[in-house]
């Protein structure tokens, strides 16, 4: 006797979902107290999606120049030191922190955001500042003036 074996075929889907969320806080106050949150999981240097989006607008607020944003979440709470790569953070152009964090708390510095098409260059940049709130970090970042570029996280 003879047994027939079938070959049975098994397709696996999967599915992940991203969760951001935004806390628009005043503006008014100190920066450590007085900020904007981002939770954005889509930010951080690992993710090479492209997902078409610009940190312009009323979160980055446009009509002050910038606004101060702390980043928190699984995403990251840092604008990475080094450059990503092209293609990451789910912006065609990422940005990077071309400086020094502060390391005093309450001290602020100013330094660059680089946005990079080749990597370890600056191809475009965009002056911010950076406040050591003690235990995180609060940055004043201005909207990007070319679209397809974000501030990342690591």
């Amino acid at each position: 006797m003879k047994e027939k074996l079938s070959h049975v075929s098994v397709s696996t889907i999967s599915t992940t979902v991203v969760v951001s969320s935004v806390s628009i806080g005043s503006q008014s106050g100190a920066p450590c107290t007085s900020y904007t949150t981002i939770n954005d999981p889509t930010r951080n240097v690992a993710n090479t999606a492209i997902y078409g989006t610009c940190d312009t607008g009323s979160l980055f607020n446009a009509s002050n120049g910038g606004s101060w944003i702390r980043f928190v979440g699984t995403g990251g709470t840092t604008i990475p030191l080094t450059a990503p790569g092209m293609h990451h953070c789910g912006g065609f152009v990422p940005g990077w922190f071309n400086g020094t964090l502060p390391t005093t708390v309450g001290t602020a510095v100013n330094g660059t955001v680089c946005f990079d098409i080749d990597p370890d260059s600056c191809w475009l940049s965009i002056s911010i500042s950076v406040v050591n709130c003690g235990g995180f970090y609060v940055y004043f970042l201005p909207p990007v003036i070319v679209c397809n570029s974000r501030y990342c996280t690591t």
